[in-house]
């Protein structure tokens, strides 16, 4: 009975020395036991290198296992089959329930614990403090006698608190996967198999203490343990300093044993050190074998040869501008020396420190290359349809079937409905507010402007398909008192009713006929996954009762530690995994990608529950946990050392100098210590793509194709024009890839046109008379196309139901012209009504505008309810201040809500675009004021503008702002046919912004002050005539700035210079430059125009809020599409402009 140690250092051939030891032995003794014991993942890789070494390729008395597998053997042969091991997902939901059911007892925890993943790192902790041998009992001692900082100290009371109630939670029905060696240790006497067996334990770097303890229990039992060390044989074994050494693990876990087998009275044989240069991994590579001597050393040399070519035989290190580039680098270079034919694809490998990162760009790449490939990663299912549609229907009933959670559940495509049904519901869904549980199970009665009386029927149809696999599901979970297990049955019971196992069983068909195996795959386990977290819900938690909420966070838990296995790649292909879990073994070539700073080593900032100072502070207190940071960075120095002695040929470092963020990066100081130890070795700094490298498959030529369509930028030569042009005729001729490339020169040589539609269309569309408003022209100034959408092809947006500014507008122009109606039915006016009888017409007013605009919408919802009451607050300060306005002038309301449309014979609004085509503007002005003066008529109107509306002079100028000029000239001819015996003269046409004002002051304004404040902020905002008798008239109270008008006096009483203040000549000039400007849209609409022009004027755009955004195809970088530009001009500018058109 013997221990013994067999070292080298790395590549020195320690596997293949016991490996061939042991089955020369296992030949020699066939009735005995022999277990090569390895890490999880390097078990296959073990068990084909043994079949091989074995001259009739079988291996009857070997068996090679992990120590999870080797507990397994021995359960299974003393009957102990009826354990049940608690699996990660399972930990979840148990943890998850201690969490609700102990949350009081939790102090600092407590606040976290319903944070996503948070349960993850409970669950990791309670595995760590089990495989390094600390029971619940163990920590509370230690919490009791040491003397820790308070939040410390509270903190591990929370962890003991879950611990315990972990443990307690599955006591007598299942044990962990950490605790499946404890129960091996107290049965591995008991076992036959074990008795005078041998051991052979390779591939590890260090021992966690409960695998210490199957050690120590093991010896005395078996006959023989070898252990393989990697370690320079020029070092001490049984010398151990620091952490700092290269190989500190390797003599702790040397130290560990021999104290072992000192106790158990062990026999420890002299140790086998394998430094035969002749056999070992690099005897074709001196330049690897020197790396290996010299890495992390101490005492370390330099390369003596400085020849650079004669070093890049063995080592190559690249700079390349991104993490993309770097694998198609790498892919560049195995592609070509494949094509060689000197190597296999599994003969290379490439690894990182940051595979997640790197991964996203593997698929795409080497199938760009025709590169057989596996990622050796584990896929996190989270995002998956069947675990979104599980999620989704419970939120469906915890948000009593919102609208949202609705179509989440639907548009999983798992439930049975087609996308253009779900489309057809979702559309009538928002327009008609079904909202809530009774609104579904109600018939669908409401019309919109889509949906008639026969949609209803089939909406009702599809209604009914969709709410029937919920009733039962709903019944259960709204059951008082309902267990999980009663919960967890309904939801099985509707996951059958739907046929999802044969839904996804179609889907994985799918994909195997398409070849994407790994899609394949992933879809073949998803179904067993989560029937067996169902399964573990109703064992682990079956009598619990919990509300939906709860249960949903539960089974959340439970689908986080859900993860399906990655299909292996064939035996032939590139092996890309992670710098310290994958398992290589008999490669050539390497790659390490991303050795940059935080990567190689990896920054750690993992610190979990218990920070990185909290562990140190542990370890001083003699409790072990897995290592502290400090130690990490000397560990995963070590793993760097094992990573970069894999290749037997050659290595490749690479790194990126812009991360896939787009932040600049550094290299790894690991690059800086290679080039130390090569003196002629530099980084090789990479730009563009090697054009030769790339041209290895048509997919991975294809870059080089695109290129060259923008070749005048790239700077090319005649050899590449040459190579370029040989492979689109190469292209054009392969039937494969004819459309594909036909598509991509069409789109390379896109231009926008901007083609009218013709004479006749426009006709059809619009007819010879154009019936419109005056915003129906301003939307043709800010966008031909726009206008086109919205008036040509009448595209509408989708209708919700929902209350919205423009139905607010409504409300108040309604409101007002309610109010001015019963102002003038009564025996006040606006000059003399108290502030009691204005209360009552207000009330009356604003109520009946909100009962006759029928919008179901604005009693929907809480803030739709308060945003009327903010309304009533904004329709009474409105009434204040027109009444206020009113009352410090002399002109009178005359009238309100005046119509004007193409049956008015009004020369304003009705224009002869030629013999045959006629324009007729339509419109209502909100409020006309009139004053008389002797034989003169002065005119002012006033429209009310709920959003933030002003005039500018600049915009009438581009034709953006039109409205209130032609309300006002309406009005001036209405007025001049009514009152033919006098001059009617414009006084001012003004916007009106409905709004309650916030104002600043000090606080100790009076409430006259804040009044006067408040009636400033309101001030009208349009054009005045700076005729004396007429802003006199509309502000007779007027001294320095109006809080009546847009304009302020000077001390001579005269008008201080403004674009809002004209003469009668700009009045006129302003109404003639209209008018033309509307005739002039009115040509062009009927001539077809529909460019995509927008503008931009100032910090505005005509594309800011443009509904068709995603219609009109606007984009800066497709030739022919432009920005129209307008001028900024001055008002004095404007004028000149204007008056140059007549």
């Amino acid at each position: 009975m013997a221990l013994q140690f067999v070292l080298g250092s790395a590549g020195s051939g320690k596997s293949g020395y016991v490996f061939r030891k042991t089955v020369k032995e296992a030949q020699k003794n066939l009735k005995k036991n022999y277990y090569v014991v390895v890490p999880e993942q390097f078990t296959m890789q073990t068990q084909r290198e043994l079949v091989r070494l074995q001259e009739k390729n079988s291996i009857m008395n070997i068996d090679v296992v992990s120590f999870q597998r080797l507990a397994y053997r021995i359960f299974d042969e003393l009957g102990k089959t009826n354990m049940a091991v608690l699996e990660e997902t399972g930990k979840n939901l148990v943890l998850r329930k201690v969490a609700e059911e102990r949350m009081d007892d939790l102090c600092v925890m407590q606040g976290n614990m319903k944070k996503m993943g948070y349960i993850s790192e409970v669950k990791s902790l309670i595995s760590e403090l089990t495989q390094y041998n600390i029971d619940p009992d163990t920590l509370e001692t230690f919490i009791e006698e040491q003397n820790m900082p308070p939040a410390f100290s509270y903190k591990l009371q929370d962890i003991l608190t879950m611990y315990r109630g972990f443990r307690s939670a599955i006591s007598g029905m299942y044990i962990t996967a950490e605790e499946v060696l404890e129960a091996f240790c107290d049965m591995a006497e008991e076992s036959k198999l074990l008795q005078d067996a041998v051991l052979v334990f390779d591939g590890f770097t260090g021992f966690t203490p409960i695998q210490n303890n199957v050690l120590y229990r093991l010896m005395g039992i078996v006959s023989d343990i070898y252990v393989t060390v990697t370690i320079d044989p020029a070092e001490d074994i049984y010398s151990y300093h620091d952490m700092q050494e290269l190989f500190a693990m390797s003599k702790k876990t040397v130290a560990s044993l021999m104290k072992m087998a000192e106790e158990k009275h062990f026999e420890v044989t002299e140790p086998v050190v394998l430094k035969n240069p002749k056999a070992d991994r690099f005897r074709e590579a001196p330049v690897l074998r020197f790396l290996e001597q010299n890495l992390f050393r101490t005492r370390h040399h330099s390369y003596e040869k400085k020849d650079e070519k004669e070093i890049k035989e063995g080592i190559e290190i690249l700079s390349l501008p991104n993490p993309r580039r770097e694998l198609q680098y790498a892919a560049e270079e195995i592609a070509r020396l494949v094509h060689t034919g000197a190597y296999r694809y599994r003969d290379f490998a490439i690894i990182s420190g940051a595979i997640e990162e790197y991964g996203s760009y593997v698929p795409q790449i080497m199938e760009e290359f025709g590169i057989p490939f596996f990622l050796d990663t584990t896929k996190n299912i989270l995002l998956h349809p069947f675990l979104e549609f599980v999620r989704s229907l419970l939120q469906v009933i915890e948000d009593n079937f919102s609208e949202e959670a609705m179509f989440r559940y639907l548009r999983c495509g798992l439930s049975q409905i087609s996308e253009d049904e779900i489309d057809l519901l979702e559309n009538y869904v928002l327009a008609a507010g079904i909202r809530g549980k009774k609104k579904w199970e109600a018939r669908f009665i409401y019309t919109t402007h889509e949906v008639t009386e026969e949609d209803l029927e089939a909406l009702n149809e599809l209604r009914i398909r969709v709410m029937e696999p919920f009733l039962e599901l709903t019944a259960v979970f709204r059951k008082k008192g309902a267990t999980v297990r009663e919960c967890t049955t309904a939801l099985y019971q509707f996951i059958v009713s739907l046929q999802i196992e044969q839904q996804l069983k179609y889907r994985e068909n799918q994909y195997k006929e398409a070849k994407d195996l790994a899609k394949a795959k992933e879809y073949a386990q998803i179904y067993r996954i989560v029937m067996d977290i169902l399964d573990k819900m109703a064992t682990l938690l079956g009598d619990e009762v919990m509300d939906i909420s709860e249960y949903a966070k539960v089974l959340e838990a439970g689908f986080e530690a859900a993860k399906v296995g990655v299909i292996p790649g064939g035996y032939d292909c590139v092996m890309i995994g992670d710098i310290e879990r994958t398992r290589l073994d008999d490669i050539k070539v390497l790659f390490i990608v991303g050795v940059n700073d935080g990567i190689v080593p990896k920054s750690d900032n993992r610190g979990g529950i218990i920070s990185q100072l909290e562990r140190e502070e542990l370890a001083k207190n003699h409790m072990e946990l897995a290592p502290t940071a400090r130690e990490r960075v000397f560990i995963q120095r070590f793993y760097l050392y094992l990573a970069v002695t894999k290749p037997s040929k050659k290595l490749y470092l690479t790194y990126a100098r812009v991360g896939s963020d787009g932040s600049a990066k550094r290299p790894s100081y690991f690059i800086h210590m290679i080039e130390g130890l090569f003196p002629g070795l530099k980084a090789e700094l990479i730009t563009g793509e090697q054009v030769d490298e790339t041209l290895v498959t048509p997919e991975s030529s294809m870059a080089f194709l695109l290129e060259g369509l923008y070749q005048e930028d790239a700077g090319w030569n005649d050899e590449k024009e040459v190579l370029w042009q040989a492979l689109l005729h190469w292209y054009e001729k392969e039937p494969a890839y004819r459309e594909q490339v036909k598509a991509i020169l069409d789109a390379a040589e896109l231009k926008y046109h901007a083609e009218p539609i013709s004479r006749a269309v426009a006709k059809a569309l619009y007819g010879n008379e154009l019936k419109n408003s005056v915003t129906r022209l301003e939307q043709y100034a800010a966008c031909a196309c726009a206008h086109f959408l919205t008036y040509g092809l009448r595209l509408q947006e989708r209708e919700l139901f929902e209350f919205r500014m423009v139905d607010m507008g409504n409300i108040y122009h309604q409101a007002l012209e309610n109010y001015s109606r019963y102002l003038k039915e009564s025996s006040y006016s606006w000059f003399d009504i108290t502030e009691e009888a204005q209360k009552q017409l207000m009330e009356r007013a604003m109520e009946e505008a909100i009962a006759s605009s029928g919008n179901a919408a604005m009693a929907d919802t809480a803030a739709n309810r308060y945003q009327v009451a903010k309304m009533k607050k904004i329709f009474a300060r409105t009434i204040w201040a027109l009444t206020s306005q009113i009352r410090q002038g002399k002109f009178e309301p005359s009238q309100f809500e005046v119509g004007f449309s193409y049956t008015d014979d009004l020369n304003a609004v009705n224009f002869k675009l030629s013999e045959e085509e006629h324009m007729r503007l339509q419109g209502r002005i909100d409020r006309i004021d009139t004053y008389e003066d002797k034989d003169k008529l002065y005119v002012k109107i006033i429209d009310y503008k709920s959003g933030n509306t002003g005039f500018e002079l600049l915009s009438l100028y581009h034709g953006l702002k039109l409205q209130l000029v032609v309300y006002m000239n309406a009005a001036m001819e209405l007025f001049a046919k009514q009152n033919p015996a006098k001059e009617v003269v414009p006084a001012g046409m003004f916007y009106y912004h409905i709004d309650d004002p916030m104002v600043e002051g000090t606080g100790s304004e009076s409430e006259e002050e804040i009044r006067r404040k408040i009636l400033e902020n309101l001030r009208l905002d349009g054009v005045v005539n700076t005729e004396d008798d007429i802003y006199r008239a509309m502000d007779v109270e007027l001294s320095g700035k109006s809080n009546v008008l847009p304009i302020s006096v000077n001390k001579d009483g005269t008008v201080r210079k403004s674009d809002k203040a004209v003469d009668k000549e700009e009045f006129r000039l302003i109404a003639d430059y209209a008018s033309y400007r509307i005739a002039e849209a009115g040509n062009a609409i009927l001539k077809g125009n529909t460019e995509v022009n927008p503008y931009l004027l100032k910090n505005r755009s005509s594309c800011d809020y443009c509904p068709y955004a995603a219609v009109c195809g606007f984009d800066k970088k497709i030739p022919g599409y432009e920005v129209r530009r307008l001028e900024e001009l001055s008002s004095e500018e404007i004028y000149e402009r204007m008056k140059e058109v007549f």
